[in-house]
């Protein structure tokens, strides 16, 4: 009876997420199988065409060989943006919220009230000082002058206000004891919470490696351009880029945080548990 009653769970799960699954698998592989095709088989109905007729690799060469957009430097742009902004976001994040998770001091409720709201408030009501502020600095049309403004995160130093909320206290107490400045404190601890630095640095990098607005506001060269401006570029009202070429780059923009994702989604994964359990 046990063997049959997990036969049927198994069932039910199954036709429970098979039409999730269908939702999720269906448009990633039109999406690949797109790069394979010519236009007229995209504009003919969706059941004559799901499958290219030829998978001819016209439409991938002719992206890489920046036919249409400087295909590898805006996509090495991009990685270095991301991984800046990863990096940068991990370090003063973790910093914030270390202080604020051990540190009594005047003014912290309001600050920790402001960081929330840096959350909830639309990103799009700073563009205008991010760019004043940006071309003060003398970095408009600078990759730096994109990474700068993302490090800063209000999620990021939530998040890890309650990560070090969850670290013992004997931890800290004994590291004092032996007479650690509290820099030394915080650098002794870090690898106790490095599944939530891996994971929060997953998170940041994927949300940088999307991001449209600031990149659109600072730069303006084609070649400092990052993916998704470039993206923005092919898929234009004019229809004059191929498909298939569109199709090409869009699965070519999928596979870094798709690697990054699969690569550290163990880790992503035991941290959520940690923290759900705490």
């Amino acid at each position: 009876m046990s063997n049959c009653g997990k036969n049927w769970r198994g069932v039910l799960s199954l036709l429970l997420l098979g039409p999730f699954l269908l939702a999720v698998l269906v448009p990633f592989l039109w999406m690949v199988l797109g790069m394979f095709k010519t236009n007229t088989e995209f504009f003919q109905p969706m059941a004559k065409a799901f499958f290219p007729a030829n998978y001819d690799w016209q439409n991938v060469v002719e992206l890489l060989d920046g036919r249409w957009v400087p295909f590898w430097a805006v996509f090495a742009n991009s990685l270095f943006v991301s991984l800046g902004q990863a990096l940068g976001a991990v370090a003063l994040s973790a910093a914030a919220g270390y202080a604020f998770a051990r540190f009594a001091f005047y003014g912290k409720r309001l600050l920790f009230v402001l960081t929330v709201a840096l959350i909830l408030v639309p990103r799009q009501l700073f563009a205008v000082p991010l760019f004043s502020w940006v071309n003060e600095l003398g970095l408009s049309d600078s990759l730096l002058g994109v990474m700068l403004p993302g490090v800063v995160t209000g999620l990021g130093v939530v998040y890890f206000t309650q990560v070090f909320r969850q670290v013992p206290r004997e931890y800290f107490q004994v590291a004092r004891v032996c007479g650690a400045a509290e820099l030394r404190v915080f650098l002794t601890v870090l690898p106790l919470v490095w599944p939530a630095l891996l994971s929060y640095g997953m998170i940041h990098f994927i949300l940088a490696w999307h991001e449209h607005l600031i990149p659109m506001l600072v730069l303006t060269s084609e070649t400092k351009q990052t993916l998704p401006l470039a993206l923005a570029k092919l898929y234009d009202i004019s229809q004059r880029t191929p498909q298939g070429v569109q199709m090409a780059a869009s699965t070519f923009a999928v596979i870094p945080t798709a690697v990054l994702f699969a690569l550290c989604h163990r880790k992503f994964k035991s941290s959520l548990s940690d923290m759900l359990v705490h």
